[in-house]
C-alpha cells in the first residue's frame, strides 16, 4: 500500500513539546475564551461542530456550551496536562457536558486531515504562539500549514476566528494577509478583541481583497 504524508522522527532525546503551565480564566488579562463564549451566544450558534485552541484549565467554553438550549460539540486541544487533568476532573464530576466537550491532550501541529471531522467554527486564538521548528521536528504542521487545514475542514458558511491580544498577534495577522492576498479567506466583522474570517475565494475581486488587507494593515500598526 502507498504511503501518505511525511513520516517525522523524534531527535534523540527529543520529547512532545509541551506547555509547562497552565491558564487560568483571568478576563482582565485574555479574554478570548470568554469573548468566544459571547460571541458564540451572541450570534446564536447552537448544534454546530465547534474546534478550540487552548482549553485553559477553567475549560469555560465548554462549561457554557453545555447551558446552551441546544449546545454544540465542542472538541478542545490542550498542549498543559495541567489543563487535560482538570478537564477529566470536570467530566467525572459532571458527566453531562461530556457529551458536548470533548478535549484532547496533543502538539496542534501533529494533527491531520484523515483525524479530523469538518468544523462550523473554529477558533485559532493562539496561533503563531507556540509552533517551534525544532521542538516540534516531529510535527508535519507549522503554522501556515495549521490554517490550511483547518481551511479545508471548514463547512460552507462556517468562520475562523483570531485572537488580537494574542501573544502571536503580528506574525497572525500577517499569515491571515497571506492568505486573504491568495483569496484563501476573507474578513467577515471584527468584534475586538475577535477577528473573525470565512473562507474566500479566488475570483474574488482585487478591491476587496485589497480592502480587507488594509483592515489588516490598520489592526498591525493599532
Amino acid at each position: 500500500m502507498a504511503r501518505t504524508g511525511t513520516a517525522r522522527q523524534v531527535p534523540a532525546g527529543g520529547r512532545l513539546n509541551v506547555s509547562e503551565q497552565s491558564w487560568p480564566l483571568r478576563v482582565d488579562l485574555c479574554p478570548c475564551d470568554a469573548e468566544l463564549v459571547a460571541w458564540l451566544k451572541r450570534r446564536r450558534i447552537g448544534g454546530k461542530a465547534v474546534f478550540h485552541f487552548g482549553t485553559g484549565d477553567h475549560h469555560i467554553v465548554g462549561r457554557e456550551n453545555a447551558k446552551l438550549p441546544k449546545p454544540n460539540q465542542v472538541l478542545g486541544v490542550t498542549a498543559s496536562r495541567e489543563e487535560y487533568d482538570r478537564y477529566i476532573d470536570l467530566v467525572i464530576a459532571e458527566p453531562g457536558i461530556a457529551n458536548s466537550y470533548k478535549a484532547m491532550f496533543l502538539d496542534i501541529y501533529t494533527l491531520s486531515p484523515r483525524g479530523l471531522p469538518e468544523f462550523d467554527v473554529v477558533a485559532l486564538f493562539h496561533l503563531c504562539e507556540f509552533y517551534d521548528p525544532q521542538a516540534s521536528s516531529y510535527a508535519p504542521l507549522d503554522d501556515r500549514k495549521l490554517l490550511d487545514l483547518f481551511l479545508k475542514k471548514l463547512n460552507p458558511g462556517g468562520r475562523i476566528l483570531f485572537y488580537l491580544g494574542s501573544n502571536g498577534r503580528d506574525a497572525m495577522l500577517r499569515l491571515v494577509d497571506k492568505f486573504i492576498a491568495r483569496g484563501k479567506l476573507q474578513i467577515d466583522e471584527v468584534p475586538l478583541p475577535l477577528l473573525v474570517c470565512r473562507a474566500g475565494s479566488p475570483g474574488r475581486a482585487k478591491a476587496a481583497r485589497a480592502k480587507d488587507r488594509a483592515r489588516i494593515d490598520a489592526l498591525l500598526n493599532a
